[in-house]
């Protein structure tokens, strides 16, 4: 018999959930913010990633004495003195509009040329239990193409080429994209911690 073990994490991006659902496998529930209670929000104020994620288990603490995961992710361009950082989700100043991010990313890297355009994918996994953090990186070396394409992944997927496959992040599967992506890499250190 199967012992389920439930994991909330601090997130109501699907395409995260279903990427962390797909590394730990079945015998974990995982489960969103949303589906913890209905409203649950919380403002990215941090200076960093791990500030960023500590805030997401505070907004979450109060509703349950699981383990919560926060995830705290961003793309950091080397043109750009690691721009957009820890804003990277609001970076053409709507929160989540991915879309105006990917727009402004062109724009402010117009006339930087093919081998300068590198740029990293860091992803930063705080697991909390109960008051005991354990911390998770992972990153992901690449570029930033000259325009978008590909319709998988989300975020500035349709812009990040990837080096080690020379593949962009949207033309990738799932699977493959957790092999090589910031968030599996984070992810795999994170199931190894699990025992899964």
């Amino acid at each position: 018999m199967t012992i389920f073990r439930k994991l909330v994490v601090a997130s109501n991006n699907l395409h995260k959930i279903a990427e962390i659902r797909a590394v730990l496998g079945g015998a974990w529930d995982v489960i969103s913010a949303q589906d913890l209670h209905k409203g649950i929000k919380w403002d990215e104020t941090g200076a960093t990633f791990i500030d960023n994620a500590r805030i997401k288990v505070k907004a979450l603490r109060a509703y349950t004495d699981q383990l919560i995961l926060a995830d705290d992710s961003g793309l950091c361009v080397d043109a750009l003195s690691g721009r957009p950082g820890v804003h990277s989700s609001s970076y053409a100043g709507v929160e989540g509009d991915h879309h105006a991010n990917n727009i402004k990313l062109l724009h402010d890297l117009s006339g930087v040329p093919k081998g300068s355009r590198t740029a990293q994918f860091l992803c930063l996994l705080l697991l909390d239990q109960n008051g005991i953090e354990s911390v998770f990186e992972g990153r992901c070396e690449g570029e930033i193409a000259e325009e978008v394409a590909g319709s998988g992944g989300f975020g500035y997927d349709p812009l990040f080429v990837e080096h080690s496959t020379g593949k962009l992040m949207a033309k990738m599967s799932l699977a493959e994209k957790n092999i090589v992506s910031h968030r599996g890499k984070a992810l795999l250190k994170l199931k190894a911690k699990l025992n899964v």
